[in-house]
């Protein structure tokens, strides 16, 4: 059985990547039952004489880290294993700063070592960065053990950063093997995360094509035009991935990585990652600095996130944009917050991480005049906004008919967020990152927070819908 990736797209990404000089870009991709199999062969070839450290937790060892093993021993390859552990009192392990740093030490004391990340998101972004931070920087290989998040391929990293989630440059892994066996092996949930994590891509769209029109942020259609054909196949394939189909996880598989290039080419996260994972970043932020378990998957809280998200744009493309009165709210919104009053409104941060997001929400939040100049602006290009939000934007009841036929969740209370603890977190989750998102301009145009703001509502009514639908 061949194991190159079906997608034309993905193929064409790669032979480009192969063809180029660049370092750190994903080379090879082996897809397919048995993957995992050719692993050994492959880094004998490609790095003779050189060692394998098999990078993985308790979960990702038991489902591929084994096998990855004997393969690279079949070769004739020496391979160390290195087990992470996640927190004391959590279920699973946590991409942050400090095991990042533990991981790069071992890295620099053997120069002949190369990873093999076994596993999903937090081993993936802890060997990635670790290999490009190292003293000499090295490339490394995935094996993913899920479906279940879009960043194999990506040029980023999603990791804790003084308890505040960041997305920081790194490279690509040369070379994905990712077995089908492997995938319809996992738990379900895992690769409805990926779906979900993947959804997200019309409402990150919205917020990436927002900060270019208002702040001048560079756009290009195309992150979006590589993507869009699987995009489409990977909804009439939802619940097929729910199932854990084979062809149905092939195509999801395929959607991640070509995604994963889609910030590679746009140079940021812009294309897949929005005001939607803010909301999931802030949850895990809560969560850590409480001591206590996440509340899902990174790929579950976004599917989640991203039907609230689609909420707000469809109240927002309705909005009357003759009621923006630029000078009232420059007057409401003179001033930052001081640092007592932010933390303050933060109160499940402590006072390290509330520190850091303030720092990230003064780089990119106006007041006073610059407020005023800036709605004035968006009042004068609301017809240009409506048109290019409307464009790449889905309506909600088919982001709400995906999450249900891939059996994804759809509700916060579904992950233990109860009402009141969402309607803060839609008020207030745009406060830790410095990029402008739609939920900026909410705040800005002062419809989001209040008993009547549109974070209430759309809390409100996205639990009332999930709890009436069949």
């Amino acid at each position: 059985m061949s194991l190159d990736p079906k997608s034309p797209q993905l193929n064409r990404l790669l032979a480009d990547n192969r063809a180029s000089e660049t370092r750190g870009v994903t080379r090879e991709v082996m897809l397919g039952r048995g993957a995992v199999q050719a692993i050994g062969p492959w880094f004998a070839k490609t790095w003779p004489g050189l060692d394998a450290v098999v990078v993985s937790d308790a979960h990702t060892y038991a489902a591929a880290g084994r096998a990855v093993e004997e393969s690279l021993a079949a070769a004739g390859v020496i391979a160390r294993r290195l087990i992470l552990e996640p927190r004391r009192g959590d279920d699973h392990l946590v991409a942050e700063d400090g095991v990042v740093r533990a991981v790069q030490t071992l890295l620099d004391s053997a120069p002949s070592a190369r990873f093999v990340a076994v596993g999903a998101g937090s081993v993936n972004d802890i060997c990635k960065y670790a290999s490009y931070k190292a003293a000499e920087r090295r490339e490394y290989v995935a094996v993913p053990t899920a479906a279940s998040m879009n960043g194999y391929t990506s040029t980023i990293a999603a990791l804790l950063v003084s308890g505040v989630k960041r997305t920081l440059p790194c490279d690509q892994p040369v070379a994905i093997f990712a077995d089908t066996d492997v995938l319809m092996a996992a738990p379900r949930h895992l690769n409805q995360a990926g779906f979900g994590d993947l959804l997200s891509k019309p409402v990150s769209q919205a917020d990436w094509l927002l900060s270019h029109i208002l702040r001048g942020v560079p756009y290009s259609t195309r992150p979006n035009d590589i993507l869009e054909e699987l995009f489409a196949e990977l909804l009439t394939q939802a619940k097929a991935i729910g199932e854990a189909d084979a062809y149905g996880l092939q195509v999801l598989m395929e959607a991640i990585l070509v995604s994963g290039f889609s910030m590679a080419v746009a140079g940021s996260s812009a294309p897949a990652s929005g005001g939607e994972h803010l909301v999931s970043h802030y949850w895990d932020m809560e969560q850590l600095c409480a001591g206590g378990p996440l509340l899902g998957l990174h790929g579950t809280q976004v599917g989640v996130a991203t039907r609230l998200s689609a909420m707000l744009f469809e109240k927002l493309l309705s909005y009357d944009s003759k009621t923006i009165d630029p000078l009232a709210r420059a007057q409401a919104l003179s001033t930052h917050l001081t640092p007592e009053a932010f933390c303050a409104r933060h109160a499940g941060f402590d006072d390290a991480v509330c520190d850091e997001a303030r720092k990230l929400c003064e780089r990119k939040e106006k007041v006073g005049h610059e407020l005023a100049a800036e709605l004035t602006v968006v009042a004068e290009k609301w017809p240009e906004i409506h048109a290019r939000i409307s464009a790449v934007m889905l309506p909600v009841a088919t982001i709400e008919k995906a999450l249900a036929e891939a059996g994804c969740p759809d509700r916060a209370s579904e992950l233990g967020c109860d009402l009141p603890r969402l309607i803060h977190t839609l008020e207030v989750c745009r406060d830790i990152r410095d990029r402008y998102v739609g939920l900026d301009l909410l705040h800005d145009l002062g419809v989001l927070a209040g008993e009547r703001g549109w974070a209430a509502e759309v809390a409100r009514r996205s639990e009332g819908l999930a709890e009436g639908r069949v």
